[in-house]
Formats: structure tokens, C-alpha cells, sequence
């Protein structure tokens, strides 16, 4: 410590301070300090706004007129400024409640789904994401947060979901020998058909490319999925799952192969499917009308032919979701919860039985929240008068077929990734409602610690499923409860969640038939084999918002239609109903609306805005001139995809066995054209293109319409020599619209001649005659504009020349490009004439170029077959 002295004299100082302070005599001292900041703050002078004192980054436009803007701290002081500038504060909208009656919104929902088919989940998709029109759907397309990059962690780390219930159910039933030889017909022979042995018992689902009657291979309608029933009679059943794009062809060609015909008089033509009811009877039938309902009829078509073989179009009657993630079997296991059903002898001596019954329709009554059963507007069926699941699990087999799904339940608990679990599985469950388990806040699935082993065969009964019966479907269906009911009784349990409570009590939950399907993952060069492995769980209609909340609030990340293409494009597998083929209709369909939509948007720009493609090279900017291409390289007009995966196994052997001969330098007298003469025999129509994907190898990311092209022998020394040379330059191609400019540059001339003094002299004097002359002149003028512009707009959509189009020559187009999350660099998914591929396995070499449409830059790309 320093050796000076402080002021008071208990430490070292001279002065001593006194015992008490005089609060009076202190406070008058410094009245006039106090008097000056009072006044100061009552009467400040300052010459900036409160909203213009904040930091730059918290400023808003809006603060100016809307205090709700400004953080809470200053908000008083903003209205009390914003009341002397003369500026009133704007009132309070009216709430929600006040501006929506529930009256009127249910009616104008009604009125919103004449035109475009709402899911049920429609409401909930629309509050949170950006709402197409496509197929006669209001479908969601992505969400509003900017969630690209978090949807893909999900998928890769945790779990997205999506609902995909706007696939179409196709039920054929019919002697199963029949069966199979007409599906036959639309399939390839050369690979796994309807009547595979791994899929005829109904243990796994099928993916294939469905085709016109005969038409193999050139044409193909679409991938669909498909799935047995697990009976082992003669007549069986079978569910084909359409997409949308493909349903009016797949529909009339399955029409027309089976010779099938209308039902006009069908009792089971028409079933009702009431969504958010409440099942309210006798208390509240008088105030409660039918409008105030979301009622859709759903009308369900019935064909029949002479072969004792009937079809049955179930649009919108089955939901279904997708789920995509490593936790997928975790927060599936988390969310549904399985039933201890008993068997009949058990049952007969339990009086929960009556409760049972008591409680399918959940009746409200007046003193007591208990739930009764309605039987009166109930179908007369065999489900009528009791509950479903107990009259189905009577019978000793579906007792045992419960037993065996219960255990594999059990088992996906243990098990850490979908892909554990054989591909495309089928397991049937019977669930409790997921409504009676919901967590309080979003609870987060987690993964097991503990390795458990994967599941390499389906066990026997594990697909046999209620849901198949139409009386089960209808039962489940009707039988739906609203969600408040539910909660009025949670609310009446003595302690929440306790299982052995009353009102808490299994016997009084509802019993729900649900599927899974397990879908495999991506399997390409062993990168993550995990990725895009998910469950697809198919549900009755009516049920899909309790059991798509169970799993949100399992934090399971919702994508739309956009993720679809995304989880495809980074597998990467065309192989899918949401990718639509060149060769097929729905993609002409597709292709061709896009087209014009981009030719309309490129229109709208100014003219000095617009992408010159004449001078670029580009023949064809909005689309894929796929026929003009096969007819400049085979001089034919009919081309094909080529789907066989052993030969297309076989191309890319070749490559990779071309490439491993090059880098060895092995000398043998090994004839050049031995690769290509293997390949003439195992192919014999060439008149195809080959799905492939194209991996930049240093800068650039592929777009989609972007050409794929063979370097020269120049190109390849120079990126032999130097492997972060990018690529080469297109050069600058004459504009054909030379002759437009001139004439543009003509009539600039002749205004300015116009607005001369000595013209106007000449006007003056012979008005009348200059006035006719100019007339004539105009229209004539106006007439060539009009064609030449309207030539220059048709030169943009009429493509002539592809192959020999720029400086390389161009070999097909990619189709879906841009940066790939699994590749960490740019890729394209696209297609190539098959001659190319054979030039390549001759030249011994994967490298091609790709230019995008709006630069002159190629990239140097390695090529993949994709099988």
C-alpha cells in the first residue's frame, strides 16, 4: 500500500466525518441539481426520433407507424412521440376469432375444394408452406423458413417426413393366376415382375416401371409401386400405388388389358369420409348443423370384367406418409403405442368388454364425459355392433399374426437405422390412438446406444393386415373422434399420463390398422448407406392429423415436394415415381408447361437483359430436344431409356475396366473393338439414351437444360497435363437477328428526320398528303416489326440443329443439376446417346463437358452410368 494519508481520520487522516447525516439540510444543498434533471427530463431537447437512435442493424421502415416494432423498453415513449407529431396510433385489428366465424370458414373450405383436392392435412401444410396447384391437388411444395440445407440434416441425422398421401390406391382382385399373366404384359421381361416369388406373398413391396400392354421398351408410363395381400387362396388382391402424373394412363391401359367396365347400380360406389366432426349426438344435435362439417364424398369406382375380376379405385380413401432418416424406427417407436389384445376366452370373462363397447363412439353426456356407442347410423355389417378389432382377433390365426407383429414391433426399438430391416418390408400393426400419448413440449427421438443386429428376412405373419377389409376401413374411418373430446377426458384423469387411471384406460382408446413399408436407401459406391433409408406408413382416411402431430411433436422435420427431387437427385435414383422419364407422357407434359413458362419469363425482361443463346450455341435453352437428338446421331425418329440394370452394369464395368488398362499402361494385343463387339450382342436396339450423372471435377455446378458434350483430343492433353485446368471457351456465333438491328437503327434515322425544322416546314404546307403518306408508311412499317419479332420469338422454341450446335458436339442434356451436399461438389443427373458411351469405352475414358445455357464456359466432368 502507498504511504499517503486518506481523508478520514480512523484511516490515517486529518479530517473526522461525522456520526449523522441531515437529510434536509443535504437535500436542499443539491436542490438545484435535482430541479435541473427533472427538468431535463421532462422538457428534452433532442433532434432525432427514438426509432432513429437505435443501432442500424434493429432499425425498420416500419417502426415509423408501427410501435410493435420497437423493442418493449422504448415503446411508450415511441406512441407518446408518434401522438405530437400529429401521427394517431392506427387501432387494434379485431382478433382472429372475430374475423373468422367457424361458420363461414367451414363453408368457404368447402367451397375452396370444388376445384383442387385438399389432403388432410391441407390446413396445417398451408399456415407454414408455399401451396401449389398440380395433379388436381393443393399440395405443399416447401416450407417458408429456408430449410433446404436443414431438411437434408434431417435426413441424413434425424428424420423428415412427408406426406405423400396424394398417391393413388389401384385395388385389383381376381384368381391370381390371371392376375399375374395380365400384369405381365406391362412389364419388362428381363427383370422381376407383379408375379416375382420375393413378392407375391405379400411380404415385401415392388417398384417397377409400369408399361403399355406389349409395349416394352418404348412405351413406358411410369415407376409405380405395388404390394399382395398376404392370403394364400387362389383369388387375391393387390394394391398398386400411382402417382398422380401417371394415374389417367396407368388406369386406362390396366382398363383396357383386363377388359374391365363400370358398375353403374354399386352400393359401395359412394362412402363418406367426415373430417374435424364431432361425434356429438343428443346433446348438441339441435345447435350443431351439417355445415358446420368438413364433409367430402369420396365416390369409389367399382370395374368388373367377365374373369371374376374387380377393380376398385381407392382415390383419397388410404393416407400416406414417407419418413427419411437414421431415427426414423425411433420416433416411430416413440409415437405409436400396440394394444394387449386378449384372446375370445379372456374376453368373455372381462367385464371391460361393456367399456369397450361403451366407448367406440364417444357420446357426451351430460353429467358424465363418458363415452357411449352410436350404433344407430351405423352400417349393417358385421361391425356394427361391436367393435372390429374384436370380432377380427376371435379368430386363433389373427391372434398369432398380433403376437408375431407385436414382438417385430418390439424389435424395431433395438434397431438404429431403417436400413436394419430387410428392403421394402412390409409389417401390419394395430396401434392404440396416438392422441392419448402426446408429449406436453416436442420431445427429440433419440438413437440407441446398444448395437443390435440387422433383420436380414421378413418373419412370416408380419404382413397380414385388417386394413385390407373395406368393413375395417369404413368402421375406423366413421368411427373418428374429435380431438377435443379426447382432451376433455385427458382433463378429467387424476394424475395425467398414469395408464391405470379410468379415464385413462386402453379399453377406451381407439385401435387403428396401420402399415409400414420399408423403403431402402442409397447403396451407390458405399458412400452412406443409410441415406434416404425411411418407413412409409399407409393409414385409413380420417386419421391423418392425430398421427401426423404424434410425429411432429416427435420433432420430425416436415419437407414437401421439393425434398422429394432433392432426396432423389442426392442418392442419386431416377428410379422413382417422382422423376418422370424423357420417354414417357407425363414427362412431355411436364417439360412442355415448363417451357412455356420460361420462354414467358424471358420475354418479360428488357431487351438488354436477355440471354443472346444464338451467340452462345445454345439451340434449345427450355428444353430437351431428346428426338431431334437421336435422329441427328441414328438418323431415327422413336428413341427408348434404357432401363436393363445388367447392361447398364455392364457399361460402366467397361468404363472402369478401360480406365484401369489406361492408367497401368498394359500393352496386349487386345483388339479395340472387343468392348464394343461384347456390347452389340448384349444390346440390340442402340436407338436409346443411358441415365447418367456427371461429377465436376474442379469449378461449376451443372443446371438443369445444360449440354453434355465430347471433348476433343486437345482438350484431353491439355487436362492431362494440367488436372485444375477447367475447360475450354465457346466461341461468339453470328446473331441471326443482324437484319432486325439494321432495321431498328433505319427507323431511329427516320424519327429524327421527323422532328427536323425543315420537315415541319414541308408538313405545314402539304398537311393532308403528308398525313395519308404517313399513314401508309406506319402500317407497312408496323406490319414488318411485328413479323420479324414475332420470327425472333418462334427462333427461341424451334430448334433445328443440336449435335453440331457449338464448337463440341453434344452428346444429351442433364436434366436435374446443381450442388450435391453428398458429393460436396456439383453433379447432374441427365441422359446420353448410347453411341457416345461406346466412343467413350473406345477412347478409354469417362471425361465429358457440360455447359450450362447461360455461358460460353464448358466444365470438365467425369461420367457415371447410373443402374
Amino acid at each position: 500500500m502507498s504511504d499517503k494519508k486518506q481523508f478520514d481520520e480512523y484511516l490515517g487522516g486529518s479530517e473526522r466525518l461525522p456520526d449523522n447525516a441531515q437529510i434536509l439540510k443535504l437535500a436542499s444543498a443539491r436542490a438545484s441539481e435535482i430541479a435541473a434533471m427533472t427538468y431535463s427530463l421532462e422538457n428534452p431537447h433532442q433532434t432525432k426520433l427514438i426509432f432513429q437512435k437505435l443501432p442500424v442493424h434493429m432499425r425498420r421502415r416500419v417502426m415509423s407507424h408501427n410501435a410493435k416494432r420497437m423493442p418493449r423498453r422504448l415503446r411508450a415513449s415511441h406512441l407518446s412521440q408518434m401522438n405530437k407529431s400529429g401521427l394517431p396510433p392506427k387501432s387494434k385489428r379485431p382478433s382472429r376469432k372475430y374475423r373468422r366465424r367457424p361458420y363461414n370458414l367451414l363453408l368457404e373450405y368447402n367451397r375452396r375444394q370444388r376445384n383442387k383436392f385438399w389432403l388432410e392435412t391441407h390446413i396445417w401444410h398451408a399456415k407454414r408452406f408455399q401451396m401449389i396447384e398440380k395433379w388436381g391437388f393443393k399440395l405443399a411444395n416447401y416450407s417458408n423458413d429456408r430449410c433446404f440445407r436443414a431438411n437434408y440434416r434431417a435426413v441424413i441425422n434425424h428424420c423428415l417426413i412427408q406426406d405423400i398421401s396424394y398417391y393413388t390406391c389401384i385395388e385389383i382382385t381376381g384368381p391370381i393366376v390371371f392376375l399375374t399373366q395380365k400384369l405381365k404384359m406391362h412389364c419388362n421381361p428381363n427383370e422381376l415382375t407383379f408375379g416375382a416369388k420375393c413378392y407375391i406373398n405379400g411380404e415385401r413391396e415392388g417398384t417397377l416401371m409400369f408399361y403399355k400392354a406389349n409395349g416394352y421398351p418404348y412405351h413406358p408410363i411410369g415407376y409405380i409401386n405395388f404390394m399382395w395381400n398376404a392370403n394364400s387362396c387362389s383369388s387375391k388382391a393387390i394394391w398398386i400405388w400411382v402417382h398422380p402424373a401417371l394415374y389417367k394412363d396407368t388406369l386406362e391401359e390396366i382398363i383396357n388389358n383386363f377388359n374391365f367396365v363400370l358398375e353403374t347400380n354399386s352400393n359401395t360406389s359412394d362412402t363418406i369420409v367426415e373430417k374435424d366432426q364431432d361425434i356429438v349426438k343428443d346433446l348438441q344435435a339441435e345447435t350443431m348443423s351439417s355445415e358446420l362439417k368438413i364433409f367430402r364424398t369420396t365416390k369409389v369406382p367399382i370395374y368388373t370384367n367377365n374373369n371374376e375380376c374387380q377393380l376398385t379405385i381407392l382415390r383419397n380413401c388410404l393416407n400416406r406418409f414417407r419418413l427419411s432418416g437414421p431415427l426414423t424406427l425411433n420416433t416411430l417407436t416413440d409415437a405409436f403405442k400396440l394394444p394387449h389384445i386378449r384372446s375370445k376366452f379372456d374376453v368373455m370373462n372381462q367385464s371391460s368388454v361393456e367399456v369397450d363397447k361403451n366407448f367406440e363412439k364417444m357420446d357426451i353426456q351430460d353429467n358424465q364425459n363418458l363415452c357411449e356407442i352410436d350404433i344407430k347410423n351405423q352400417d349393417k355389417t358385421k361391425y356394427s355392433t361391436n367393435t372390429w378389432y374384436n370380432i377380427y382377433y376371435q379368430s386363433e390365426k389373427n391372434l398369432e399374426t398380433f403376437k408375431v407383429q407385436n414382438d417385430m414391433f418390439n424389435n424395431l426399438v433395438g434397431l438404429n437405422f431403417p436400413s436394419q430391416l430387410p428392403p421394402n418390408m412390409i409389417l401390419a400393426l394395430t396401434v392404440l390412438d396416438p392422441r392419448f400419448f402426446l408429449p406436453e413440449k416436442r420431445i427429440k427421438s433419440l438413437s440407441n446406444s446398444q448395437i443390435t443386429e440387422s433383420i436380414l428376412v421378413p418373419p412370416r405373419l408380419a404382413n397380414e393386415s385388417p386394413l385390407w377389409d373395406s368393413n375395417v376401413r369404413n368402421y375406423v374411418t366413421k368411427n373418428y373422434v374429435s380431438t377435443s373430446v379426447i382432451n376433455n377426458l385427458r382433463s378429467q384423469s387424476l394424475v395425467p399420463g398414469v395408464h391405470n387411471d379410468q379415464f385413462y384406460n386402453e379399453n377406451i382408446m381407439h385401435k387403428i390398422p396401420i402399415i409400414f413399408i420399408q423403403k431402402p436407401g442409397n447403396y451407390v459406391n458405399n458412400n452412406n448407406i443409410n441415406f434416404g433409408a425411411g418407413i412409409d406408413i399407409i393409414l385409413p382416411s380420417g386419421w391423418s392429423m392425430p398421427f401426423w402431430l404424434a410425429l411432429i411433436l416427435r420433432c420430425a422435420r416436415v419437407g414437401g415436394l421439393r425434398e422429394s427431387k432433392s432426396i432423389a437427385y442426392e442418392t442419386p435414383n431416377l428410379n422413382v415415381p417422382d422423376i418422370n422419364h424423357p420417354d414417357t407422357n407425363a414427362y412431355k407434359v411436364e417439360a412442355s408447361k415448363k417451357r412455356i413458362m420460361l420462354i414467358e419469363r424471358h420475354y418479360k425482361l428488357p431487351s438488354n437483359k436477355r440471354v443472346n443463346y444464338t451467340k452462345l450455341g445454345i439451340s434449345s435453352p427450355f428444353f430437351c430436344e431428346w428426338s431431334l437428338l437421336i435422329k441427328e446421331w441414328n438418323n431415327v425418329d422413336n428413341f427408348y431409356i434404357l432401363r436393363d440394370n445388367h447392361i447398364l452394369s455392364t457399361l460402366n464395368t467397361k468404363i472402369c475396366m478401360s480406365l484401369e488398362k489406361k492408367r497401368k499402361n498394359i500393352h496386349k494385343n487386345i483388339d479395340k473393338n472387343n468392348a464394343s463387339i461384347d456390347l452389340d450382342d448384349l444390346i440390340k436396339d442402340k436407338d436409346c439414351f443411358v441415365p447418367i450423372k456427371v461429377i465436376n471435377e474442379n469449378k461449376g455446378l451443372p443446371k438443369d437444360f445444360s449440354i453434355i458434350c465430347i471433348p476433343t483430343k486437345d482438350d484431353l492433353i491439355k487436362y492431362n497435363e494440367d488436372k485444375t485446368w477447367s475447360g475450354p471457351v465457346q466461341s461468339v456465333l453470328k446473331s441471326e437477328n443482324r437484319e432486325s438491328k439494321k432495321m431498328k437503327k433505319k427507323t431511329k434515322k427516320k424519327r429524327k428526320k421527323l422532328k427536323s425544322p425543315s420537315f415541319n416546314l414541308l408538313i405545314k404546307l402539304n398537311r393532308n398528303k403528308i398525313q395519308r403518306l404517313a399513314r401508309k408508311k406506319l402500317k407497312q412499317e408496323n406490319k414488318n416489326r411485328i413479323e420479324n419479332q414475332t420470327k425472333y420469338m418462334l427462333s427461341i422454341d424451334c430448334c433445328k440443329v443440336v449435335r453440331y450446335s457449338c464448337d463440341r458436339e453434344v452428346i444429351g442434356y442433364v436434366t436435374q443439376g446443381g450442388f450435391s451436399y453428398q458429393e460436396a461438389k456439383g453433379i447432374g443427373l441427365g441422359y446420353v446417346i448410347l453411341s457416345s458411351v461406346f466412343n467413350l469405352i473406345k477412347e478409354k475414358s469417362n471425361i465429358v463437358l457440360t455447359r450450362n445455357t447461360t455461358t460460353r464456359k464448358y466444365r470438365i466432368c467425369k461420367l457415371e452410368i447410373l443402374s
